[in-house]
């Protein structure tokens, strides 16, 4: 069994009085929506980062590391 190592605990936080509860990615107010969008558009991580500085590698990676973690097949439960 491959275990996935997400470096920031909770990569994903959802508060009521941050852009009224919609999911941000930790330490900014950038919706974890808005990276989906932005790779659909073409963007890198360099170019992310680039535009978005509180988007940090790190962060990055830990949001992606969170939603790889939640598509593997091994790791989920049908419903």
């Amino acid at each position: 069994m491959t275990t996935i190592s997400i470096p920031i605990k909770d990569p994903v936080t959802i508060k009521p009085n941050v852009l009224g509860g919609t999911p941000v990615i930790k330490g900014t107010r950038i919706p974890a929506s808005l990276v989906f969008d932005l790779l659909q558009r073409g963007y890198t991580f360099e170019l992310i980062t680039k535009e978005y500085p509180s988007l940090t590698k790190k962060k990055l990676s830990a949001f992606f590391s969170l939603v790889s973690k939640s598509f593997d097949a091994t790791q989920t439960k049908a419903v």
